[in-house]
């Protein structure tokens, strides 16, 4: 039963803990969540032991008659996952946020309040922050890559953390009667998690500073999330599927979801435990649930944001080939290396079956475009009258430096007009001695642009001109903002501007003035002026 409290009680934080088995970490973890509480900001913990065998509980009644007014302990009944700990904690718990945490797992200094600061600045109804992995415990970092307001579930990578250690306001969870699935024998918090992003109104990131270090897994801790039969995996898979199908129209959006947990549950359930299954019947029928939902819920869109070669294997499901399949999952966890097909600017994995007839998986299964990287620095900024001159190193990834035809564009903010000037590539050993198993030989660049005959022999128009390097090698381009990665001594500013025409009928005389924005990039602002004094 919830206790009574009043607004100037009620604390900004309820932290609820499962410490089941939890010994090795667990006092590093309590020591870290009472340290939230700090002058004016309020932190209750809620711990929760579930059958645990090595002392775990015996360390939370300590705690909790050490700390009364901070720590409340209760003793549960023993239970395959978290579920019924984490819901009780729901209902007896009185902050305005709830916070998840494994009792092996730790908060960083000040994480609560920042996360609750981030809450109320952006009105969130959830906040991500960011997490590290402890004792070489690999954690997800591609939701981390900036500070954010306001993230697209349906769009950014958010999606992809549905581990239950962030900030939830509390009002969510009631308005939405927000629960962990008791009964689910695996992924009980990827339920919770998701449908609180489906039902939140706004969700922030914060990625500046780490917030959450997760542990590795340990025997009894949580062990649902990473552990459950084959059976178990396909049947959360399924249910994970039809939740986000009942819920989310069919679309993009959609898409982007669905392809979450086709990559993650239907990814997994097909693949090493798949392999290692020696049920046959469970195997053909595991197949035979992935192929229905693939057919019912695997779009194109879905398809084109799967890693590769999952997509090959799921695509070969899908039409029926299991033998090819498993062929495939062999493939992969043998760890056996593709050759790569570049075409036409199109890069492709060639996995098996690639253009094999009798199969007839379509290419796009197999196209890694999409996914390259560019690489670039620039190294030289430098003037001379109105020629501009550019050096740097730039590739792409995975993609030797054969070929290149790397270009320097000229964007105009307002109308997009685009002016396009050629690079000369040359030596790059540095480059070249750190990735001895890749070419990088002609990685370094460099143009020289006369903006007084930018534009087809005449000066280069008004307007603010966005610089990009179009990065290519081999047919296949990759275009960058072109300035945010620098060298040191690269100066990006001119004091007076640079003259690049005559002066007009008007007395005016075009003139450049280059800048960085605040990400860093380069653009050339152009405008007309009378000219100074003594010029």
């Amino acid at each position: 039963m919830n206790r009574t409290v009043t607004p100037q009680d009620q604390p900004d934080v309820s932290v609820v803990i499962d410490a089941a088995n939890a010994l090795p970490g667990l006092a590093d973890c309590l020591t870290s969540v009472l340290a939230q509480a700090e002058e004016g900001f309020r932190v209750e913990v809620l711990a929760f032991d579930r059958g645990s065998q090595d002392g775990s509980r015996e360390l939370l009644q300590q705690w909790a008659a050490q700390y009364p007014g901070l720590l409340r302990f209760a003793a549960l009944p023993p239970s395959e996952t978290p579920a019924e700990a984490r819901n009780t904690g729901i209902e007896q718990a009185t902050g305005r946020h709830l916070f998840f945490l494994s009792g092996t797992d730790r908060l960083t200094p000040g994480a609560l309040r920042r996360m609750v600061a981030t809450a109320d600045q952006n009105e969130a109804d959830i906040v991500l922050g960011k997490v590290a992995g402890l004792d070489g415990q690999k954690v997800g970092t591609s939701m981390f890559a900036r500070n954010t307001a306001d993230a697209d579930v349906f769009a950014s990578r958010v999606y992809w953390s549905l581990s239950p250690d962030k900030l939830f306001r509390r009002s969510l969870v009631e308005r939405c009667f927000l629960r962990f699935p008791a009964d689910w024998r695996l992924g009980e918090e990827v339920a919770f998690t998701a449908l609180a992003y489906l039902y939140a109104d706004r969700v922030s990131v914060v990625a500046d500073t780490v917030c959450v270090q997760q542990a590795r897994r340990v025997a009894g801790v949580n062990a649902s999330r990473f552990g459950g039969s084959l059976a178990d995996r396909m049947a959360i898979t399924r249910q994970l599927v039809q939740m986000v199908a009942e819920r989310v129209p069919p679309g993009p959006g959609r898409d982007h979801v669905m392809a979450r947990h086709f990559e993650l549950e239907l990814g997994k359930a097909t693949g090493a435990p798949y392999r290692a299954s020696k049920d046959t019947e469970l195997r053909w029928q595991v197949m035979s649930e992935c192929r229905e939902l693939l057919e019912a819920y695997g779009t194109p869109g879905v398809f084109a944001k799967l890693p590769r070669p999952l997509s090959v294997r799921l695509e070969l499901i899908r039409r029926g080939r299991f033998a090819e399949a498993e062929r495939l999952v062999a493939y992969e966890l043998d760890k056996e290396k593709p050759e790569q097909t570049i075409e036409d600017g199109r890069v492709f994995r060639t996995y098996p079956y690639f253009r094999d007839p009798d199969v007839g998986v379509p290419d796009d299964r197999y196209e890694i475009t999409h996914t390259l990287r560019a690489r670039h620095q620039l190294t030289k900024v430098a003037w001379t009258d109105a020629t501009l001159q550019l050096l740097g190193t730039a590739y792409i990834e995975q993609l030797p430096t054969r070929d290149p035809n790397t270009r320097v564009v000229l964007r105009e903010r307002r109308t997009g007009a685009e002016l396009r000037f050629r690079t000369f590539a040359f030596d790059s050993p540095k480059l070249k001695a750190a990735s001895p198993k890749i070419e990088r030989g002609l990685a370094s660049w460099e143009a020289r642009i006369d903006l007084s005959t930018a534009d087809g022999h005449r000066p280069i128009t008004g307007g603010l001109w966005d610089v990009f390097l179009s990065v290519s090698f081999q047919g296949v381009a990759k275009e960058v903002r072109l300035g945010s990665s620098r060298g040191d001594a690269v100066t990006d500013r001119t004091r007076q501007g640079v003259v690049v025409g005559p002066v007009d009928a008007m007395g005016l005389e075009p003139v450049c003035h280059l800048y960085a924005t605040k990400a860093g990039n380069l653009t050339l602002e152009v405008s007309d002026r009378r000219p100074l004094p003594g010029a």
